[in-house]
């Protein structure tokens, strides 16, 4: 099983180099205007449920990731300052939303777990991690009363490293760091990107990745 993207005219396209060629990708584009392919979505709720992917369909029950073990099939995340993923191994896939109730509520680590369930590996998984809030700019109300305690090493004054918290959950699932794309890139601060933080905007940037058969 290998992993590539659809091929996409007159998008403004950043790959995901997961080290098995052009495999995921984040499109520059406002994604709930729709898309020239096919692909599953979620209604994103900010939670921790799983959606395994059976057929095409619109969501209708709150899901925060998509796992997939079909070929052919483009999930996509939709995000503007919350943390997108997407995973890959074994003919699996995946797409994880991870805004920062989602992040605290282990959908990293579920979302792997259950792929682990299904057949894939943490040494030979591949991660890509597109753009998001960064440290800088990921300031809270009270995140000692708003993160879980045990994510509070993360918490610097009013700032919560919520890269840093996704990072380590990869690391203690055994994710090798070799096999991570970052693309490390702030949201608000690059106003190239979609921002609810910057202007409150409605609109989405998407991350997607597809599952080819050989």
């Amino acid at each position: 099983m290998t992993f590539t993207l659809p091929i996409v005219k007159k998008m403004q396209i950043h790959n995901l180099d997961l080290g098995l060629g052009i495999d995921a990708a984040v499109i520059q584009e406002d994604v709930l205007q729709g898309l020239p392919f096919q692909v599953q979505t979620m209604k994103q709720v900010h939670g921790s449920d799983i959606m395994i992917f059976e057929d095409y369909h619109e969501d209708e029950i709150g899901h925060d990731a998509i796992i997939c073990n079909k070929p052919g099939v483009t999930l996509m995340v939709k995000t503007a300052d919350c943390i997108p993923l997407v995973f890959a191994g074994r003919g699996i896939v995946a797409v994880v939303h991870a805004g920062w109730r989602s992040l605290t509520q282990d959908i990293i680590p579920k979302t792997l777990e259950k792929m682990i369930e299904m057949g894939c590996t943490a040494e030979g998984m591949r991660v890509g991690i597109g753009p998001s809030l960064g440290f800088e700019c990921s300031e809270f109300s009270d995140p000692l009363i708003e993160i879980p305690e045990k994510f509070h090493w993360a918490i610097h004054g009013r700032k919560v490293d919520l890269n840093s918290i996704a990072l380590k959950q990869l690391a203690d699932l055994g994710i090798k760091n070799e096999n991570i794309s970052h693309m490390n890139i702030c949201t608000k601060c690059d106003e190239g990107w979609f921002s609810f933080r910057r202007n409150g905007c409605k609109q989405r940037f998407g991350t997607i990745i597809t599952a080819l058969a050989d």
